[in-house]
């Protein structure tokens, strides 16, 4: 009985973490996550249940207190049921994946295996798409596809943007996972030749997408493997995926390079005339950033739903309406006490003790988000996993340890 109760809650497991990694397809329907919206509806009977509290669901759970009281009584006017709830959906998704992956028993080969697949669907479907823009058939699965871009592809998700945001993630959590397996460092010498073709999946997805993010990530991910002994050899790598990089998609590195150097100035015009695309998520965040006090009432339990929207359209050649502000966003409309709940939540789940980065791809894929996005959830999900394999190893040591000590 338990066994068959675990091999449904490894397909569950699949499930929360497939429909979070891929967002395109019949999955999507005019932007809108319906499969995902519809599986986050179920979420409260998971919950129902599997009845345990867990830790962090304290944290989660007085973050949601928080953001449906502070409107209700200080801004009522400013009043959106449906943010709120969607804020929820996906709380209570992450809750109902603690449970089932709790109770799945994955080994970390299994969850290995899980990863490598999506890394080689997101592989697969990119060269089917090039496949099509090559020869003039309609774009497979294409979403967000834009002709005068032809080759800016969005893979398994709901644009390249998001691909070149979670295929490092799934790479990272990839090598994390085989770290855990080998109980030791990735080496590259070692791993490369039985992971060859993971990297080569994961490297053409990166540099031929189209996508001026992924050649932000690209260097992210090579950073997990620089170290006093290999830093030329990695130096070298780099070198070689950045001249690969300049002679498939100049245009788009060059973008890029000049995009990083904008924002270092947190100059909100420069980046809009550098690249008008990534000052749509990178602007209200810096605006955002200035705005943020505590000196106020309103500071510290938000000043409405929305109101982040007049801040934007100050902005000459305005960027439109809700289009973030990532993490501070929660503290405007919300207030201080609801973003400092979920950062401790968030960070907790995904900061690891000695890898800096985790608290990169947290910086990058969480705080930079905000809540309400898919992306957001996938990166909580699969570090908080990462962590939960580690401890879980850890534990093992710890107890053959002790074991062989006292029969010694």
């Amino acid at each position: 009985m338990f066994h068959k109760q675990g091999k449904v809650y490894m397909i569950l497991t699949c499930i929360i973490v497939f429909l979070l990694a891929i967002s395109t397809g019949f999955l999507v329907k005019d932007y809108i996550p319906v499969v995902l919206n519809a599986t986050m509806l179920a979420s409260p009977l998971i919950l129902c249940f599997v009845m345990h509290i867990y830790r962090q669901d304290l944290l989660l759970g007085l973050f949601l207190v928080t953001i449906f009281l502070f409107p209700v009584l200080f801004h009522p006017e400013s009043l959106r049921w449906s943010t709120i709830f969607y804020s929820a959906m996906f709380s209570m998704n992450f809750m109902a994946y603690e449970r089932v992956f709790d109770r799945a028993r994955f080994l970390p080969e299994q969850y290995l295996n899980l990863l490598k697949f999506l890394l080689y669907a997101y592989f697969v479907v990119l060269l089917i798409q090039q496949f099509c823009v090559l020869t003039g058939l309609s774009v497979f699965m294409g979403s967000a596809y834009n002709p005068a871009e032809p080759w800016k592809l969005n893979s398994l998700a709901m644009e390249p943007s998001w691909a070149a945001r979670i295929v490092p993630l799934l790479m990272y959590s990839f090598i994390t996972l085989k770290e855990i397996i080998k109980n030791r460092k990735y080496s590259f010498k070692e791993d490369f030749k039985k992971d060859k073709y993971i990297w080569i999946a994961f490297l053409w997805t990166m540099i031929t997408m189209g996508s001026g993010t992924a050649f932000l990530f690209i260097p992210i991910v090579l950073l997990k493997f620089i170290r006093g002994k290999n830093i030329i050899y990695m130096l070298l790598i780099a070198s070689m995926v950045w001249v690969a990089a300049n002679a498939i998609s100049p245009t788009t590195l060059k973008r890029t390079t000049d995009t990083v150097m904008a924002t270092l100035t947190l100059d909100e015009h420069k980046i809009i005339e550098t690249d008008g695309a990534a000052a749509s998520r990178i602007v209200p965040m810096i605006i955002a950033m200035k705005t943020v006090d505590i000196s106020t009432f309103d500071d510290w339990f938000g000043h409405g739903i929305d109101y982040t929207n007049r801040l934007y359209g100050i902005l000459p050649g305005t960027l439109g309406e809700g289009v973030g502000g990532a993490m501070f966003l929660i503290w405007i409309e919300y207030g201080f006490i609801s973003f400092i709940l979920f950062v401790v939540f968030s960070s907790l789940m995904c900061w690891r003790k000695g890898d800096i980065l985790s608290i990169i791809f947290w910086f990058f894929l969480v705080f930079m988000y905000g809540v309400n996005n898919q992306i957001v959830w996938l990166c909580i999900i699969l570090l908080y996993t990462n962590k939960l394999f580690i401890t879980h190893k850890r534990n093992i040591l710890y107890e053959n340890y002790t074991c062989n000590a006292r029969q010694g």
